[in-house]
């Protein structure tokens, strides 16, 4: 959507003008046969004039319209405010021209405002997407090197630049009416000494004014920068505001009559300054006697301190000996009752050792490959799948038995020595080779009987008939 478009004969035509801006009918472009062969201003390609279900006039693009027209990326909302923009300007009597090129290309305003009487040109740019306060701030710089005017509009609910740049927010105030400025401008109320927030003013109205420099973009006084909002019951921060000469002069007179209160309550300020520093010196002196008769007594204080703090340490010495003598003879105790138990230790593993071997000594390999048999099938009847032993060689982690185990599964000790069943699991199997030694087994208290496998063996070994 575009309001203006370039006419084979007449030029640039404007769609929001009654006469196009050139004294034609709209007529003479819409629904004409032949078509006349308009193009875009921005991209040149051809474009043809609508009418849009709110009576909207326009110039849309023809088919095979460029991807990178500046125009197209505008939003509705984008060009009703600027047509809203282009209908005040017109109101106040100006010449008003959209989507305006600078003589250097460098700026391109939304809407061009033109005092045809005394060629004065003001910029009012519709600013809708966001943009940092470096942006807009070197956009303006651009229309002011160029001795054009500009205003910022937007209808963002916040508008962070709004005192960066002259600038100014609106609003709808709802059922068809006109946009209202809500934030932006402000006037100087001298009795409360504050900027208030003017937010009942028609768009139309502040453009009349500020074409017509009744509404000036100015810096608040930095004391006066909160400025009250009824609509927010509460103040905003502005470090500029669009507002009247008048509230100029107001301003500036309330500053001089801050600015004489300052003064006043300097020269009070410095009176009681005297006056206490004179209080001050009495009650220094004062202080400084009786400092002297506390220093007297601290003295003689910090000599009593310092005998019983010599007497303290003494003392402390005496206790600090006992206590190192007592620790030793701790660590004395500690170190014996230690050797002790580690001597029993030893002698309790050696105990164990030798009742070991007596255990296994009545056993010939013959009977043990024989015992090994019986557990093979005994755990192959259980399911077990790769039976092992770990050695014939027994440890006392093991209780001296052999432990056998189902791929890598432990599944139980053969026949540990009975002198060493503590030191087994408490869940561990322990397979006996028969009757006898499983009651060896259990008769120690260590096991019970549900924890003993044994088979039918014989205490002799047997001897193989020739």
């Amino acid at each position: 959507m575009a309001f203006s478009a370039i006419h084979p004969v007449v030029g640039r035509i404007d769609a929001t003008a009654s006469d196009l801006g050139c004294g034609l009918d709209w007529n003479a472009v819409h629904k004409t046969r032949p078509r006349i062969a308009l193009t875009c201003p921005e991209c040149g390609h051809g474009v043809h004039a609508k009418v849009s279900s709110r009576k909207l006039r326009y110039f849309a693009h023809d088919p095979g319209r460029p991807d990178d027209c500046a125009w197209l990326n505008e939003s509705l909302d984008h060009h009703l405010l600027k047509l809203a923009l282009a209908t005040a300007v017109r109101a106040a009597g100006w010449d008003a021209q959209l989507e305006v090129t600078g003589p250097d290309g460098t700026w391109r305003a939304d809407v061009l405002a033109r005092n045809l009487h005394e060629g004065d040109q003001f910029a009012w740019e519709a600013q809708l997407s966001p943009i940092t306060d470096d942006d807009i701030s070197a956009r303006t710089e651009r229309y002011w090197n160029d001795d054009v005017d500009v205003c910022w509009v937007s209808t963002s609910g916040r508008v962070p630049w709004i005192d960066v740049v002259p600038a100014v927010r609106v609003a709808d105030a709802g059922q068809g009416t006109e946009l209202t400025v809500a934030d932006g401008v402000a006037t100087f109320n001298y009795a409360r000494g504050r900027w208030n927030a003017y937010e009942d003013l028609l768009l139309s109205e502040f453009v009349t004014r500020a074409l017509r420099g009744q509404a000036l973009f100015r810096t608040v006084g930095s004391r006066y920068r909160r400025i009250w909002s009824n609509l927010d019951r509460g103040y905003r921060r502005r470090a500029a505001v669009w507002t009247s000469q008048r509230s100029l002069d107001a301003e500036a007179r309330h500053e001089t009559m801050r600015q004489r209160q300052d003064i006043w309550r300097q020269q009070q300020a410095e009176q009681e300054q005297r006056a206490e520093q004179q209080r001050k010196q009495e009650t220094e002196d004062r202080r400084q006697e009786e400092e002297r008769q506390r220093e007297i007594a601290r003295e003689a204080e910090r000599v009593r301190l310092a005998a019983l703090r010599e007497e303290q340490e003494r003392q402390w010495a005496i206790e600090r000996e006992e206590r190192q003598r007592q620790q030793e003879a701790d660590e004395r105790r500690q170190r014996e009752l230690a050797e002790a138990a580690e001597q029993e230790r030893l002698r309790r593993e050696r105990e164990e050792y030798v009742a070991a071997q007596a255990w296994w000594k009545p056993v010939s390999a013959a009977q043990f490959d024989q015992f090994r048999a019986k557990v093979i099938d005994h755990l192959r009847q259980q399911g077990a799948i790769h039976v092992e032993f770990d050695s014939t060689k027994t440890t006392p982690a093991d209780a001296y038995g052999v432990v056998v185990r189902d791929s890598r599964e432990i599944r139980g000790v053969l026949r540990p020595s009975p002198a060493s069943l503590h030191r087994l699991s408490r869940h561990i199997t322990i397979f006996a080779r028969n009757a006898r030694e499983a009651a060896l087994f259990t008769n120690t208290g260590k096991i019970t009987s549900d924890r003993v496998i044994y088979f039918d063996l014989p205490e002799e070994e047997q001897l193989s008939l020739l």
